[in-house]
């Protein structure tokens, strides 16, 4: 059965075709996009992916086609009132509209929104305990990753051919650095501290990256924002990965060598229980609304 669609103001499925074949985001991938997670109906952290979205078009000059958080906030609402399953995620994308095809773009273009929602299967318990494995790859994104834009070919290309070495997730390195998943925060654990790449132009800044930094340091775990150096990987105690989607996730395998004892680490674990905490009172539409 097609899922709900929200297209620039109307309602409809995803099996009508609403997207122009001159829109931007598909001639150029010219947009940026925002997935949330809802559960029971309700949607997590809401609040904090507004405001991602929102500061994306703001960096690359595309309207808002939401007059505020508000706003914002009632159309997600709607669509998942008249979604049928009661857990899955919602995706946003807003391109910067349809014109006849030029690299530069007209001064008054009207912005394509959609937004739907689909079902997904989340980890469960013993997923969450067993953890994942993880490869190595070249960093071949576009320079401007703070952004969440809809440019994800390098990003899908790493994802394939972590998948056909056995791997659940890529982690990308340029220079010898580690900068993050293709579709995921890597953080790292030496010596009893949590090491993650410092938020600019080569990492996304994720929500859930965000809120495990502020557990880790309300639970007085150390937090060091840096760059971890390619030869790191394989001398760490504990590693694991954050996402909308995967939550905290332990990284048990890297390019087929085992991470610590190849069982989710204790300052894994902890950090797990909780953000897990922290997203099951985080759901729904309650908090912060601000003018955008």
């Amino acid at each position: 059965m097609p899922d709900v669609l929200w297209c620039n103001g109307r309602f409809t499925t995803t099996a009508e075709r609403v997207i122009g074949v001159e829109d931007r985001g598909f001639q150029f991938g010219d947009a940026v996009y925002e997935v949330f997670k809802f559960t029971e109906h309700a949607p997590a952290f809401l609040s904090e992916h507004y405001r991602r979205l929102e500061r994306g078009l703001r960096e690359i000059e595309i309207g808002n086609p939401w007059r505020d958080e508000a706003s914002f906030r009632e159309t997600m609402r709607e669509i998942l009132e008249r979604t049928e399953f009661g857990d899955g995620i919602v995706y946003i994308q807003v391109t910067r509209g349809e014109e006849e095809r030029a690299h530069f773009w007209g001064e008054n273009l009207q912005p394509t929104a959609i937004a739907y929602s689909r079902r997904y299967r989340f980890p469960d318990a013993a997923r969450k305990e067993r953890g994942i494995k993880v490869m190595t790859a070249p960093d071949l994104r576009w320079k401007q990753c703070q952004v969440k834009s809809v440019n994800l070919l390098a990003n899908a290309i790493a994802k394939k051919k972590a998948q056909r070495a056995g791997a659940d997730e890529a982690i990308l390195i340029q220079d010898g650095v580690v900068r993050e998943g293709a579709s995921s925060s890597f953080f790292a654990v030496i010596d009893g501290r949590v090491i993650t790449h410092p938020l600019d132009e080569h990492v996304l800044p994720g929500v859930v990256r965000d809120r495990v930094i502020d557990l880790a340091i309300a639970a007085h775990i150390r937090v060091d924002e840096r760059p971890l150096r390619e030869a790191e990987l394989f001398h760490l105690a504990e590693a694991f990965v954050t996402s909308t989607t995967q939550g905290v996730m332990p990284v048990t395998e890297i390019d087929g060598r085992v991470v610590g004892n190849s069982r989710r680490g204790e300052v894994t674990t902890t950090l797990q229980q909780l953000f897990d905490a922290l997203e099951l009172n985080a759901r729904g539409f309650a908090g912060s609304v601000r003018s955008s």
